[in-house]
C-alpha cells in the first residue's frame, strides 16, 4: 500500500510539473493540439498509478516525450504563421455588420441556436444589437456590439479619472504580500503606518487591500468572524 501512495505521490508532482513547464490555460481557451495533450497525460498518469507491477518510468518517460512535443509545437506556431493555422485553425466571422453568416455557421457546424447561447452567456439577448461575432480557434465567441449598444466610456462622456493601478492584497491572513508591494509601490513602512492608524497589529489583519494611490480597505479578523 505504501508503495502505491509513493507512486501516486511521484506521478501528481511530476504531471503538475508537466503542465505548469506546458503553461497556464484555462480548459476552454486550450487549442486543439493542448487539449489532446491534456487527455493523453491523464491517461498515461492513470495507468503507473494503477499498475503496481508497472515500472514508473514506463508511465513517466511518455509524459516527457508529450511535454516536449507540445512545447515544439508551440515553438513552430510562435514562428510559422501557417502552421499555427494548420494546428490550431483560425478565426471565423459569423455575424458581419450586423448579417448572419449562414455559410460560415455551416462550416462550423452551428446552429442559430448554438449563436443564440454563446450571445446569451455574454448577457446579449438580441442578436439586432450585434455589429460583429467571431468565433475564436479555442471554440469562444467574441461580440462586438453597435455603436449605439456599446457601454458609454469614460472618454465618451469627457470625464478625466486618474489612473490608481489595481488594486492588490497587501496583508492577507496576518502577512504581507511583497508582490503587492511592489505592484502598488508601497513600503512596509507605510504598511506599517496604516496599521498603527488604524490601532491594529499585523497578526490582527485578515486583509487589506490597497492601490497605487493609497487608498486602502482593511478588514480585522474579529469583523470577519
Amino acid at each position: 500500500m505504501s508503495i502505491i501512495a509513493i507512486r501516486t505521490v511521484i506521478i501528481y508532482i511530476f504531471v503538475i510539473a508537466a503542465m505548469r513547464i506546458m503553461g497556464k490555460r484555462q480548459l476552454g481557451e486550450l487549442q486543439p493540439s493542448e487539449l489532446v495533450v491534456t487527455l493523453l497525460i491523464a491517461d498515461l498518469a492513470a495507468v503507473p498509478m494503477q499498475e503496481n507491477g508497472m515500472p514508473l518510468l514506463n508511465g513517466i518517460i511518455p509524459i516527457m516525450i508529450l511535454v516536449a512535443l507540445e512545447l515544439l509545437l508551440s515553438a513552430l506556431m510562435l514562428k510559422l504563421p501557417f502552421f499555427q493555422r494548420l494546428i490550431g485553425g483560425k478565426s471565423k466571422i459569423i455575424v458581419s455588420d450586423g448579417r448572419v453568416d449562414i455559410n460560415a455557421l455551416n462550416s462550423m457546424r452551428m446552429t442559430i441556436e448554438d449563436l443564440m447561447e454563446a450571445l446569451r452567456q455574454q448577457s446579449i439577448f438580441d442578436l439586432r444589437d450585434v455589429q460583429y461575432a467571431i468565433v475564436e480557434p479555442n471554440g469562444k465567441t467574441s461580440v462586438l456590439l453597435k455603436p449605439g449598444n456599446r457601454p458609454a466610456t469614460c472618454k465618451d462622456l469627457s470625464l478625466n479619472t486618474p489612473d490608481n493601478g489595481i488594486p492588490m492584497i497587501i496583508i492577507s491572513d496576518g502577512r504581507i504580500s511583497r508582490w503587492g508591494l511592489d505592484v502598488c509601490r508601497l513600503s512596509e513602512e507605510w504598511v506599517n503606518t496604516t496599521l498603527a492608524e488604524n490601532n491594529v497589529a499585523i497578526d490582527d489583519v485578515f486583509l487589506l487591500l490597497a492601490d497605487r494611490e493609497k487608498t486602502y480597505h482593511l478588514i480585522r479578523k474579529e469583523e470577519e468572524k
